[in-house]
């Protein structure tokens, strides 16, 4: 069996970014515990706001907060590829800088969706990322949007975009959605896994736990499927959107 490294690709890793990590202290410990807990690799995914600061801005915080924490990490710590959490902003397909927030050296992109019901507009633009930017765009945490889709055809025309669906950890073995997630996944509608772990107490990485209920539900194959699809992504290249 073909084996890939354990990509945790929603991460709020990078010490006071945002509202994630509140120090290089609480950073290391997040990327041991994950380390010891099977993750190989972290994306972090800070938080990007356009209506808050230029995107040059942002990626010198990163830098800052990214050199500082590796300088201290060491074995115990996983790794670390640097991206963002983009909040989708009106006018984002037409933002030439918007590369710049893509993960490590891909055209991957993950983006927050407004909390709020879809229209066409956000069709369009996600539409216009995906054929005219060419960009891997992978929605984050698509669960979190569960009660807007409600009577909303448009969420249905989303998921036949060649858009990466990303779960977070918890909701497939929390709440009483798990099993529409995870349905997900068995559908080939569902692609990568992220923790969107925060700190160390409320919102601690928990990658393995989320891992365990696909294994526990669909088995190694479609786990192994997982991994194959996040290891494509970073090397940038297309994941299968589809299950065999």
């Amino acid at each position: 069996m073909e084996t890939y490294p354990v990509i945790d690709f929603h991460s709020h890793i990078l010490p006071r970014m945002d509202d994630g990590s509140d120090s290089t202290e609480t950073s290391l410990e997040m990327l041991r515990l994950s380390r010891a807990r099977g993750v190989d690799v972290m994306v972090s995914t800070s938080h990007y706001y356009r209506r808050k600061e230029s995107i040059a801005s942002f990626l010198e915080r990163r830098e800052d907060r990214l050199s500082g924490l590796l300088s201290r990490a060491d074995e115990t710590c996983c790794g670390i590829v640097p991206g963002a959490e983009v909040a989708f902003y009106f006018g984002m397909d037409e933002d030439a800088e918007l590369d710049r927030l893509c993960v490590g050296d891909t055209k991957a992109i993950l983006v927050e969706m407004p909390f709020q019901s879809w229209g066409t507009y956000e069709i369009n633009v996600l539409s216009s990322l995906c054929f005219d930017r060419r960009m891997t765009v992978i929605l984050a945490h698509y669960e979190r949007f569960a009660e807007f889709e409600k009577g909303n055809k448009l969420y249905e025309e989303v998921l036949k975009l060649p858009v990466v669906v990303q779960i977070n950890a918890a909701s497939l073995y929390t709440g009483f959605g798990a099993r529409r997630w995870i349905k997900m996944f068995r559908n080939g509608e569902a692609h990568i896994l992220g923790s969107d772990c925060h700190n160390l107490r409320s919102r601690a990485p928990d990658l393995d736990r989320g891992r365990e209920a696909i294994r526990k539900k669909l088995g190694q194959d479609a786990l192994t499927e997982i991994d194959r699809n996040a290891s494509a992504i970073l090397l940038g290249q297309k994941p299968k959107r589809s299950r065999t």
